[in-house]
């Protein structure tokens, strides 16, 4: 049977569309289009709510007491109503620097997860912050378990995971063949982002030519800008490469939001929660992979004053965005069709023939309902 999903107005993941309704057959979008015009299917009316597709999040270290460091496929199951609860339907799981061990505990962890009928949050593979990152710019990883990038960590990591590696992290400068490695990753269907990094213009822009498409948490463990000695954030701001954003407010400030905004356009930019632990939880101790965590006021630190992620969720991020006058189009686009964009990923978007993975939020942005293959998953109190 078919669904008709009335809604006040439709984000397809680019723009609103005048069309208001949404059509979905066995958990796929058929299609979209204006008013109801059967009443033999099911009709359900969310007329007074904004429908939009489900959220990514292509960075997120964990959320409710779950670290993906060191987690248990019970753990994930858990976690997913956390998620949702934030109209997010698709993440990436993300593991700072680590011991190889805890990343392939991370990849079958994942594999389990999945094989329950009950476990809905779309999984398309892991990202891997570290180890391949620079010591001068490791932010919250322990400097234990950082490794200098080569073709043959990379193709170990690749053929013990049981749980595909969708993205990796990298600080291109310390890459002795750029070529060799970034060509093997890509080869593999990995994307290539660039970060915790003292790269050079020259070798961002190498390292993107080459086939990295994407910034981690632009600004945030990497060289400022300078006006005389340029580095990867003036390329970041100047190419076409994309860039995530940690919207908290913490991390950056309105006034350096607008101005990434200006000036890479919103299809370049990737709203990414970076969230801990202790996401949705109350201040306190608390863990970022094998490194202790206090925080205080939702602000997450190392016991030396370094932020160490967030407690940020996406659909506070998008609010944020709203609020510091980037228009709602453009803050939904970089938490949907982005950063699935950027993976190769059939969701972010209301498209015919993808999964019916969307949200439900009123006029002020706060989420009612969620629905994974055209099935509630979520419903506010």
């Amino acid at each position: 049977m078919r669904k008709y999903i009335l809604v006040k107005k439709i984000f397809n993941g680019y723009s609103f569309i005048k069309d208001n309704v949404l059509v979905v057959e066995d958990g796929i979008i058929l299609g979209t289009q204006e008013g109801i015009d059967t009443a033999e299917d099911e009709i359900i009316d969310k007329r007074d709510f904004v429908l939009s597709p489900g959220f990514v999040d292509k960075h997120t270290h964990g959320i409710g007491g779950v670290d993906f460091f060191n987690t248990t496929a019970d753990d994930a199951k858990t976690i997913q109503n956390y998620y949702f609860k934030h109209g997010v339907t698709t993440i990436v799981p993300t593991i700072v620097s680590a011991p190889f061990e805890n990343i392939y505990k991370l990849a079958k962890t994942i594999k389990e997860a999945k094989k329950d009928p009950d476990f809905k949050l779309n999984i398309p593979g892991i990202f891997l912050e570290g180890p391949f990152i620079n010591p001068a710019k490791k932010g919250a990883h322990d400097k234990r378990f950082l490794q200098k990038p080569t073709v043959e960590k990379l193709e170990e990591l690749i053929f013990n995971c049981e749980e595909k590696i969708i993205d990796i992290a990298l600080a291109p400068e310390l890459l002795e063949n750029p070529n060799e490695f970034i060509s093997k990753a890509v080869e593999h269907g990995i994307n290539i982002s660039l970060g915790h990094t003292e790269s050079s213009f020259e070798q961002a822009k190498q390292a993107h030519l080459l086939g990295a498409k994407n910034i981690v948490h632009l600004f945030n463990a990497m060289p400022q800008i300078h006006h005389r000695q340029n580095s990867i954030t003036t390329y970041a701001l100047l190419s076409s490469i994309k860039v995530e954003l940690i919207c908290d407010l913490i991390h950056l400030s309105p006034e350096i939001i607008k101005l990434t905004y200006k000036l890479k356009g919103p299809e370049n930019i990737i709203l990414i929660s970076d969230s801990i632990s202790a996401t949705d939880l109350s201040d306190g101790e608390y863990s970022l992979g094998a490194l202790d965590v206090k925080v205080e006021n939702g602000i997450c630190k190392l016991a030396d004053g370094t932020i160490a992620g967030s407690t940020l969720t996406i659909d506070k991020a998008i609010k944020n965005l709203t609020k510091i006058g980037i228009r709602l189009e453009d803050a939904l686009r970089s938490a949907t069709y982005n950063p699935s964009r950027l993976l190769s990923l059939e969701c972010g978007a209301i498209k015919e023939g993808f999964r019916a993975d969307f949200v439900l939020m009123d006029e002020d942005l706060n989420v009612k309902e969620v629905y994974v293959g055209g099935e509630l998953v979520y419903k506010a109190q």
